[in-house]
């Protein structure tokens, strides 16, 4: 692994207020969500991977944006270097994975932020730490499929991706449970 590829998340971690991350404990990540009152938790399992991640929630600079369709992102951006490949993954926490499109819209409304985020890490580090190419992936991850009385037929086991979905030019995957691996955010 070069040290471009690990430079990028260490190079965020400098630049971005303590505020806007979510520390790394151990070998995995706690992705905290609250939605009308309702708190919910997903583990991510990261095997001792350096992963630097952001809660995109807490960014000002949308602040200067008009209230609307524009302010919409995701509530996670992870980033990290495995294999020797850079990878980033925006996630969007749900306490039920309906078919919701407001959820899939801000998925898609995150990417602009890695771009913001690697410009800035270009001018206060150099071209070096943002020359490699970034695997980027989309994921919603809930707790259950529905608000209803949860009578899946079929159980879908720990770390699988149970649905697959393309939403204007964009994959989205979802992930059922409070815990997922960084593994299986990779190669979804």
């Amino acid at each position: 692994m070069s040290n471009s590829e690990v430079q990028l998340g260490s190079s965020l971690r400098l630049l971005l207020d303590e505020k806007a991350l979510e520390p790394q404990v151990g070998a995995s990540i706690i992705l905290r969500e609250r939605q009308r009152g309702a708190r919910m938790h997903v583990t991510v399992d990261t095997a001792s991977v350096p992963v630097t991640a952001v809660r995109l929630n807490k960014a000002s600079h949308l602040s200067i944006l008009k209230d609307g369709s524009c302010k919409r992102v995701c509530d996670y951006l992870l980033i990290y270097a495995l294999d020797g490949e850079n990878s980033a993954v925006f996630v969007e926490l749900k306490k039920t994975l309906s078919d919701e499109r407001k959820a899939k819209e801000k998925l898609r409304r995150s990417l602009p932020f890695l771009e913001y985020l690697r410009s800035v890490c270009a001018v206060e580090f150099g071209k070096e730490t943002t020359n490699s190419r970034i695997s980027i992936r989309y994921f919603r991850i809930g707790e259950k499929l529905s608000a209803r009385l949860d009578k899946q037929s079929v159980r879908v086991g720990p770390n699988r991706v149970f649905r697959r979905e393309e939403y204007e030019n964009i994959t989205i995957n979802a992930v059922l449970g409070p815990r997922v691996a960084l593994a299986t955010l990779s190669r979804a």
